[in-house]
Protein backbone atom coordinates (compact mmCIF):
# COMPACT_ATOMS: atom_id res chain seq x y z
CA UNK A 1 0.00 0.00 0.00
CA UNK A 2 1.70 3.54 -1.10
CA UNK A 3 1.49 6.36 1.76
CA UNK A 4 -0.23 8.91 0.76
CA UNK A 5 2.07 12.52 1.20
CA UNK A 6 0.04 15.18 2.77
CA UNK A 7 0.32 18.88 1.61
CA UNK A 8 2.33 19.47 5.24
CA UNK A 9 4.53 17.10 4.46
CA UNK A 10 5.23 17.72 0.49
CA UNK A 11 5.84 21.79 1.16
CA UNK A 12 8.21 20.90 3.81
CA UNK A 13 9.93 18.37 1.61
CA UNK A 14 9.89 21.48 -0.94
CA UNK A 15 11.65 23.66 1.45
CA UNK A 16 14.23 21.10 2.70
CA UNK A 17 15.25 20.48 -0.82
CA UNK A 18 15.25 24.12 -1.96
CA UNK A 19 17.81 25.30 0.95
CA UNK A 20 19.85 22.02 0.33
CA UNK A 21 20.46 23.56 -3.45
CA UNK A 22 20.48 27.20 -2.33
CA UNK A 23 23.56 28.08 -3.21
CA UNK A 24 24.93 30.76 -5.65
CA UNK A 25 26.12 28.56 -9.11
CA UNK A 26 30.23 28.81 -9.94
CA UNK A 27 30.32 31.03 -13.44
CA UNK A 28 33.01 30.85 -15.96
CA UNK A 29 35.95 32.80 -15.17
CA UNK A 30 35.24 33.29 -11.57
CA UNK A 31 38.32 32.63 -9.28
CA UNK A 32 37.56 30.80 -6.61
CA UNK A 33 39.52 28.91 -3.28
CA UNK A 34 39.77 25.68 -2.69
CA UNK A 35 40.98 22.69 -0.71
CA UNK A 36 42.91 19.53 -2.59
CA UNK A 37 40.79 16.36 -1.64
CA UNK A 38 42.47 14.36 -3.98
CA UNK A 39 45.84 14.18 -6.05
CA UNK A 40 45.84 11.89 -8.97
CA UNK A 41 47.86 11.08 -11.77
CA UNK A 42 45.66 12.53 -14.38
CA UNK A 43 43.53 15.39 -12.38
CA UNK A 44 43.12 16.77 -9.09
CA UNK A 45 39.79 17.18 -7.32
CA UNK A 46 38.82 19.94 -5.18
CA UNK A 47 36.60 21.16 -2.96
CA UNK A 48 34.97 24.53 -3.93
CA UNK A 49 32.01 24.84 -1.13
CA UNK A 50 29.81 24.12 -3.38
CA UNK A 51 27.51 20.95 -4.09
CA UNK A 52 29.44 19.44 -6.72
CA UNK A 53 33.73 19.07 -6.55
CA UNK A 54 35.42 20.80 -9.06
CA UNK A 55 38.57 18.83 -11.32
CA UNK A 56 41.54 20.47 -12.72
CA UNK A 57 41.90 18.06 -15.36
CA UNK A 58 45.55 16.56 -16.55
CA UNK A 59 46.01 18.70 -19.65
CA UNK A 60 46.15 21.87 -16.96
CA UNK A 61 47.79 19.77 -14.04
CA UNK A 62 50.88 19.58 -17.31
CA UNK A 63 51.25 23.26 -17.32
CA UNK A 64 52.10 23.59 -14.17
CA UNK A 65 56.25 23.54 -13.39
CA UNK A 66 57.35 20.36 -12.00
CA UNK A 67 58.12 21.52 -8.70
CA UNK A 68 54.68 22.56 -7.71
CA UNK A 69 52.65 20.24 -8.99
CA UNK A 70 54.69 17.30 -6.87
CA UNK A 71 54.12 19.54 -3.72
CA UNK A 72 50.63 19.27 -3.84
CA UNK A 73 49.00 17.09 -1.16
CA UNK A 74 45.55 16.73 0.23
CA UNK A 75 44.25 19.54 2.55
CA UNK A 76 46.38 22.44 0.32
CA UNK A 77 44.54 25.40 -0.03
CA UNK A 78 44.07 26.41 -3.58
CA UNK A 79 43.76 29.49 -6.02
CA UNK A 80 41.68 28.10 -8.74
CA UNK A 81 39.51 29.30 -12.08
CA UNK A 82 36.36 27.96 -13.19
CA UNK A 83 36.57 26.38 -17.04
CA UNK A 84 33.51 25.14 -17.19
CA UNK A 85 30.53 25.08 -14.76
CA UNK A 86 29.01 22.09 -16.44
CA UNK A 87 31.19 19.59 -18.55
CA UNK A 88 29.68 16.54 -20.85
CA UNK A 89 29.58 14.39 -17.25
CA UNK A 90 28.02 17.10 -15.76
CA UNK A 91 31.29 18.33 -13.89
CA UNK A 92 32.76 21.67 -12.41
CA UNK A 93 36.11 21.80 -14.79
CA UNK A 94 38.76 24.19 -12.94
CA UNK A 95 41.91 25.39 -14.06
CA UNK A 96 44.51 25.66 -11.03
CA UNK A 97 47.01 27.29 -13.23
CA UNK A 98 45.06 29.83 -14.69
CA UNK A 99 44.05 29.92 -10.86
CA UNK A 100 47.90 30.75 -9.82
CA UNK A 101 48.44 33.04 -12.92
CA UNK A 102 45.64 35.67 -11.48
CA UNK A 103 46.96 35.16 -8.06
CA UNK A 104 49.88 36.16 -9.14
CA UNK A 105 48.20 39.50 -11.53
CA UNK A 106 46.65 39.80 -7.70
CA UNK A 107 50.02 40.26 -6.03
CA UNK A 108 51.50 42.51 -8.49
CA UNK A 109 48.33 44.94 -7.90
CA UNK A 110 49.30 44.72 -4.01
CA UNK A 111 52.52 45.86 -4.81
CA UNK A 112 52.13 48.66 -7.05
CA UNK A 113 49.45 50.22 -4.53
CA UNK A 114 51.62 49.69 -0.71
CA UNK A 115 54.78 50.35 -3.34
CA UNK A 116 56.36 47.84 -1.18
CA UNK A 117 60.18 46.31 -3.00
CA UNK A 118 59.99 42.94 -4.60
CA UNK A 119 62.64 40.91 -4.56
CA UNK A 120 62.54 39.07 -8.18
CA UNK A 121 65.57 37.19 -10.17
CA UNK A 122 66.66 38.40 -14.02
CA UNK A 123 66.09 35.44 -16.49
CA UNK A 124 66.33 37.31 -19.80
CA UNK A 125 67.54 40.10 -21.39
CA UNK A 126 66.34 42.52 -24.63
CA UNK A 127 66.70 45.55 -26.58
CA UNK A 128 64.64 47.21 -24.49
CA UNK A 129 65.71 46.04 -21.08
CA UNK A 130 65.46 42.88 -19.17
CA UNK A 131 63.18 40.75 -17.83
CA UNK A 132 62.09 39.02 -14.67
CA UNK A 133 60.36 36.30 -12.95
CA UNK A 134 57.37 37.69 -10.76
CA UNK A 135 55.98 34.32 -9.74
CA UNK A 136 54.11 32.85 -13.04
CA UNK A 137 54.23 36.31 -14.67
CA UNK A 138 57.11 37.88 -16.76
CA UNK A 139 57.97 41.46 -15.45
CA UNK A 140 59.94 43.85 -17.42
CA UNK A 141 62.61 46.30 -16.36
CA UNK A 142 63.21 49.21 -19.12
CA UNK A 143 66.66 49.63 -19.55
CA UNK A 144 66.05 53.37 -17.93
CA UNK A 145 64.96 51.51 -14.85
CA UNK A 146 68.35 49.85 -14.39
CA UNK A 147 70.85 51.40 -11.59
CA UNK A 148 73.66 49.91 -13.31
CA UNK A 149 72.72 50.98 -16.88
CA UNK A 150 74.25 54.30 -16.20
CA UNK A 151 73.48 57.74 -19.05
CA UNK A 152 75.33 57.74 -21.96
CA UNK A 153 76.09 54.27 -22.18
CA UNK A 154 75.75 52.76 -25.90
CA UNK A 155 75.43 49.63 -27.94
CA UNK A 156 77.19 46.67 -26.36
CA UNK A 157 78.79 48.16 -23.42
CA UNK A 158 74.64 48.49 -22.37
CA UNK A 159 73.67 44.77 -23.27
CA UNK A 160 77.26 43.20 -21.43
CA UNK A 161 76.14 44.95 -18.65
CA UNK A 162 72.39 43.91 -18.90
CA UNK A 163 73.50 40.13 -19.73
CA UNK A 164 75.84 40.28 -16.02
CA UNK A 165 72.35 40.90 -14.33
CA UNK A 166 71.04 36.96 -16.06
CA UNK A 167 70.78 35.11 -12.66
CA UNK A 168 70.74 38.31 -10.12
CA UNK A 169 68.44 38.98 -7.95
CA UNK A 170 66.75 42.77 -7.70
CA UNK A 171 65.54 44.86 -5.76
CA UNK A 172 62.39 46.13 -7.91
CA UNK A 173 59.07 48.34 -7.48
CA UNK A 174 55.88 47.85 -9.75
CA UNK A 175 55.40 51.17 -11.77
CA UNK A 176 52.57 49.30 -13.48
CA UNK A 177 50.12 46.64 -14.13
CA UNK A 178 47.87 45.95 -17.18
CA UNK A 179 46.59 42.37 -17.06
CA UNK A 180 44.44 43.18 -19.98
CA UNK A 181 47.91 44.00 -21.81
CA UNK A 182 49.81 41.57 -19.86
CA UNK A 183 52.20 44.13 -19.13
CA UNK A 184 53.75 44.03 -16.01
CA UNK A 185 56.49 46.90 -15.24
CA UNK A 186 59.15 47.20 -12.70
CA UNK A 187 61.78 49.75 -11.56
CA UNK A 188 65.25 49.22 -9.79
CA UNK A 189 65.64 53.03 -9.49
CA UNK A 190 62.52 53.75 -7.98
CA UNK A 191 63.22 50.96 -5.47
CA UNK A 192 66.19 52.69 -4.69
CA UNK A 193 64.83 56.21 -4.55
CA UNK A 194 62.50 54.41 -2.04
CA UNK A 195 64.77 52.44 0.22
CA UNK A 196 66.84 55.46 0.44
CA UNK A 197 64.19 57.72 1.61
CA UNK A 198 62.99 54.82 4.08
CA UNK A 199 67.12 54.81 5.33
CA UNK A 200 66.91 58.24 6.10
CA UNK A 201 63.50 58.54 8.11
CA UNK A 202 65.15 56.13 10.45
CA UNK A 203 68.84 57.93 10.39
CA UNK A 204 68.91 60.00 13.65
CA UNK A 205 71.61 62.33 14.87
CA UNK A 206 73.39 60.35 17.64
CA UNK A 207 72.83 56.88 16.05
CA UNK A 208 75.70 54.13 15.64
CA UNK A 209 75.00 53.09 12.35
CA UNK A 210 77.39 50.14 11.22
CA UNK A 211 78.18 50.89 6.91
CA UNK A 212 81.05 49.82 4.14
CA UNK A 213 83.42 52.09 2.62
CA UNK A 214 82.95 53.21 -0.71
CA UNK A 215 85.19 55.57 -1.92
CA UNK A 216 88.10 58.14 -0.15
CA UNK A 217 89.10 61.38 -0.99
CA UNK A 218 91.44 63.70 0.01
CA UNK A 219 88.88 65.17 2.42
CA UNK A 220 87.43 61.89 4.08
CA UNK A 221 85.69 58.95 3.33
CA UNK A 222 82.22 57.95 1.56
CA UNK A 223 80.31 55.25 3.45
CA UNK A 224 77.54 53.06 2.35
CA UNK A 225 74.97 53.06 5.22
CA UNK A 226 72.75 50.45 2.96
CA UNK A 227 71.90 52.99 0.27
CA UNK A 228 72.40 56.02 1.53
CA UNK A 229 76.06 57.29 1.27
CA UNK A 230 77.17 59.54 4.41
CA UNK A 231 80.55 61.47 4.47
CA UNK A 232 83.32 61.08 7.50
CA UNK A 233 85.81 64.39 7.41
CA UNK A 234 89.47 63.50 7.26
CA UNK A 235 89.01 65.54 10.81
CA UNK A 236 86.18 63.06 11.92
CA UNK A 237 88.21 59.50 11.15
CA UNK A 238 90.54 59.72 14.21
CA UNK A 239 91.56 61.41 17.47
CA UNK A 240 94.82 61.65 16.25
CA UNK A 241 95.86 63.45 12.97
CA UNK A 242 95.50 62.26 9.87
CA UNK A 243 96.63 63.32 6.19
CA UNK A 244 95.06 61.04 4.15
CA UNK A 245 91.94 58.99 4.54
CA UNK A 246 93.97 55.62 3.52
CA UNK A 247 96.04 56.11 6.42
CA UNK A 248 92.90 54.78 8.75
CA UNK A 249 90.89 52.94 6.18
CA UNK A 250 90.86 51.10 3.16
CA UNK A 251 87.95 50.86 0.29
CA UNK A 252 85.63 47.85 1.49
CA UNK A 253 86.23 48.08 5.18
CA UNK A 254 83.27 47.64 7.75
CA UNK A 255 83.12 50.56 9.80
CA UNK A 256 81.42 51.72 12.69
CA UNK A 257 80.42 55.08 12.60
CA UNK A 258 77.95 58.17 14.57
CA UNK A 259 75.88 59.92 12.65
CA UNK A 260 76.68 63.52 13.28
CA UNK A 261 74.32 65.13 11.23
CA UNK A 262 71.20 64.29 8.48
CA UNK A 263 69.92 66.21 5.44
CA UNK A 264 66.22 64.70 4.07
CA UNK A 265 66.23 66.87 1.51
CA UNK A 266 69.70 67.19 -0.48
CA UNK A 267 70.31 63.43 1.11
CA UNK A 268 73.71 64.15 2.97
CA UNK A 269 74.43 62.49 6.11
CA UNK A 270 77.71 63.64 8.19
CA UNK A 271 79.27 60.91 9.64
CA UNK A 272 81.86 59.87 12.37
CA UNK A 273 84.72 57.48 13.21
CA UNK A 274 86.39 58.97 16.06
CA UNK A 275 82.86 59.12 17.99
CA UNK A 276 82.97 55.42 18.58
CA UNK A 277 86.94 54.83 19.58
CA UNK A 278 87.92 55.61 23.12
CA UNK A 279 88.50 59.13 23.60
CA UNK A 280 92.13 59.50 24.71
CA UNK A 281 92.14 63.31 25.64
CA UNK A 282 91.13 62.23 29.28
CA UNK A 283 94.26 59.89 29.50
CA UNK A 284 96.77 61.94 28.13
CA UNK A 285 95.73 65.34 29.80
CA UNK A 286 96.40 63.44 33.10
CA UNK A 287 99.94 62.59 32.39
CA UNK A 288 100.38 66.08 31.39
CA UNK A 289 101.79 69.03 34.14
CA UNK A 290 101.69 72.90 33.69
CA UNK A 291 105.15 74.05 32.75
CA UNK A 292 106.52 70.53 32.04
CA UNK A 293 108.73 70.07 29.22
CA UNK A 294 107.03 67.55 26.90
CA UNK A 295 107.96 66.06 23.36
CA UNK A 296 105.49 65.77 20.71
CA UNK A 297 105.52 66.09 16.40
CA UNK A 298 103.81 68.98 14.32
CA UNK A 299 100.70 68.22 12.94
CA UNK A 300 99.74 71.69 11.15
CA UNK A 301 101.64 74.78 10.61
CA UNK A 302 99.25 77.88 10.37
CA UNK A 303 99.52 81.50 9.97
CA UNK A 304 98.67 81.72 14.25
CA UNK A 305 100.85 78.96 15.35
CA UNK A 306 101.87 75.80 15.56
CA UNK A 307 99.88 72.51 16.20
CA UNK A 308 101.85 69.85 18.09
CA UNK A 309 100.05 65.86 18.46
CA UNK A 310 101.46 65.21 22.00
CA UNK A 311 100.35 61.45 21.88
CA UNK A 312 97.24 59.64 21.02
CA UNK A 313 95.57 62.73 18.61
CA UNK A 314 95.43 64.44 21.23
CA UNK A 315 96.67 68.22 20.57
CA UNK A 316 97.96 71.28 21.63
CA UNK A 317 98.78 74.62 19.86
CA UNK A 318 101.76 76.91 20.25
CA UNK A 319 100.40 80.54 19.48
CA UNK A 320 102.79 82.81 17.35
CA UNK A 321 103.20 84.55 20.29
CA UNK A 322 105.14 82.20 22.33
CA UNK A 323 107.17 81.28 19.55
CA UNK A 324 110.89 83.06 19.01
CA UNK A 325 110.04 85.29 16.43
CA UNK A 326 106.98 85.15 16.33
CA UNK A 327 104.96 84.24 13.02
CA UNK A 328 108.20 84.95 10.72
CA UNK A 329 109.71 82.00 12.69
CA UNK A 330 106.65 79.61 11.85
CA UNK A 331 108.21 78.77 8.12
CA UNK A 332 111.42 76.95 9.82
CA UNK A 333 108.93 74.45 11.37
CA UNK A 334 108.39 71.34 9.25
CA UNK A 335 104.75 69.53 9.56
CA UNK A 336 105.78 66.25 10.61
CA UNK A 337 108.88 66.91 12.64
CA UNK A 338 109.56 66.14 16.37
CA UNK A 339 109.30 69.18 18.38
CA UNK A 340 109.83 69.65 22.27
CA UNK A 341 107.33 72.17 23.91
CA UNK A 342 105.97 73.39 27.50
CA UNK A 343 102.61 73.12 28.70
CA UNK A 344 101.24 76.29 29.84
CA UNK A 345 97.69 75.53 30.58
CA UNK A 346 95.50 73.11 30.13
CA UNK A 347 91.52 74.12 29.88
CA UNK A 348 90.01 70.49 30.31
CA UNK A 349 86.12 72.06 30.02
CA UNK A 350 87.25 73.86 26.46
CA UNK A 351 89.02 70.87 25.55
CA UNK A 352 92.41 72.58 24.84
CA UNK A 353 96.17 72.90 25.72
CA UNK A 354 98.52 76.05 25.33
CA UNK A 355 101.98 75.29 24.41
CA UNK A 356 104.82 76.99 24.04
CA UNK A 357 108.40 77.71 22.95
CA UNK A 358 110.04 79.99 24.98
CA UNK A 359 112.54 79.06 27.13
CA UNK A 360 112.15 75.46 26.01
CA UNK A 361 115.55 73.88 23.83
CA UNK A 362 114.62 73.06 20.08
CA UNK A 363 115.09 69.61 19.09
CA UNK A 364 117.74 70.35 16.59
CA UNK A 365 119.82 72.88 18.79
CA UNK A 366 122.62 71.43 20.52
CA UNK A 367 122.37 70.25 24.23
CA UNK A 368 121.66 73.27 26.83
CA UNK A 369 120.86 75.40 24.45
CA UNK A 370 117.42 77.47 25.22
CA UNK A 371 114.99 80.05 25.05
CA UNK A 372 115.52 82.64 27.55
CA UNK A 373 112.41 84.99 27.43
CA UNK A 374 110.06 84.03 30.54
CA UNK A 375 107.06 81.89 30.11
CA UNK A 376 103.34 83.26 29.74
CA UNK A 377 101.21 81.87 31.92
CA UNK A 378 98.31 81.88 29.58
CA UNK A 379 96.43 81.24 26.62
CA UNK A 380 96.85 83.59 23.86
Amino acid sequence: MVQQVTDPQQQQFSTLIENEYDYTRPRRGQILYADVLSVGENEVIVDLGCKRDGIVPRQDLELLDDTYRTSLQTGNRVPVRVLNPSGHHGELIVSLKQGLVQQDWLRAQEYLESGEVWETEVIEVNRGGVLVQCGRLRGFVPNSHLTSVKRGMRGEHVHQVKSDLVGQTLSLVVIEVDKQRRRLVLSQRAADWRRRQQLLESLTEGDVRTGVVRNLVEFGAFVDLGGVDGLIHISELDWKYVTHPSEVLNVGDEVEVYVLSVERERERVGLSRKRVLSDPWGSVTERLHVNEVVEGRVTKVADFGVFVDLGEGVEGLVHTSEIHGGKAACADIETGSPIKVRVIKIDRWRRRIALSLRGVARADSSPGVEGTLPLQAGMK
